[in-house]
């Protein structure tokens, strides 16, 4: 990490005259008194430095490359003790270790043991999932976090391993409080894995912004599940993310005239589709 105390700069074998220079030549930035960093620091590790900390929490979780909610304040780890440079935008996690001059970004376990008890229900989740799912860390040091602590337990139960991205979790977090059976990642025999099956044949599939979707293929994918008798709904990020109350309300009003659920028999003798792991 470019980003180095005076202590070790000097340890280098940088005087306190080749520091100064260096700086006047645009080689390495001033963060505060006592630290720098080069020219390609990582913005949101040296803004942390700038503060007076580590980067951590969901911060450094989205550095490791976990999906998270989007527009975060910046969360910083610091010695009790240390004098911070407070400003908008930042939030300060205190902790009683005195934190060294080698590391200026918290590992994901020490991140996701500062998120748990930080971040709001659905941005813990969503975090969580994202962990796992992209092996930041193994679900078995997830899980041992999450059972250490009461909040921990109830984002355990509202945790699913399956889901592939933030964009599928709130959905599911969603439609589950509407005490739905909603199922993640389902494989339709024939045609593959859907985002989410609601009930038995409603499916939601939700275009992630970070995918370069098939747009042919995903409509042809549609085409076959609806020949087999499911419905399916697709929604964008933005849709998901800032039109959700309409999409909730036609996925209820659905749900009301029952029309997830398999009739109970169908013309001419056909069975049902089924899922690979009804």
């Amino acid at each position: 990490m470019p980003i180095f105390s005076a202590r070790r700069l000097r340890s280098a074998g940088l005087s306190a005259q080749d520091i100064a220079r260096r700086v006047g030549s645009g080689d390495l930035v001033r963060l505060r008194r006592g630290v720098y960093a080069t020219r390609d620091a990582e913005p949101a590790v040296a803004a942390a430095a700038r503060i007076g900390g580590r980067l951590t929490c969901v911060s450094a979780l989205a550095l490791a490359g976990a999906w998270t909610m989007p527009v975060q304040d910046i969360h910083v780890r610091a010695s009790q003790g240390v004098t911070v440079n407070r400003g908008s935008g930042q939030r300060v996690h205190w902790t009683r270790e005195r934190l060294g001059d080698r590391h200026w970004v918290d590992d994901p376990e020490t991140a996701l043991a500062v998120a748990i008890p930080c971040l709001d229900l659905r941005a813990a989740v969503v975090v969580i999932d994202s962990v796992v799912n992209r092996r930041i860390l193994d679900a078995e040091v997830v899980v041992r976090l999450l059972l250490a602590t009461p909040r921990g337990r109830r984002l355990l139960g509202l945790h699913d391993a399956a889901a592939e991205s933030g964009i599928e979790t709130l959905p599911r977090l969603a439609l589950r409080s509407r005490n739905l059976r909603v199922r993640t990642q389902v494989v339709i025999d024939g045609i593959g894995r859907v985002n989410l099956l609601i009930g038995d044949r409603l499916i939601l599939e939700v275009d992630g912004r970070e995918w370069h979707s098939d747009f042919e293929r995903d409509r042809a994918r549609d085409r076959a599940l609806v020949a087999r008798g499911y419905l399916v709904i697709r929604a964008s990020y933005h849709q998901v993310m800032s039109e959700w109350p309409v999409i909730e309300s036609q996925i209820l009003t659905l749900v009301r005239r029952r029309e997830h659920l398999w009739r109970r028999t169908l013309p001419q003798g056909r069975r049902h589709p089924r899922s690979a792991d009804a």
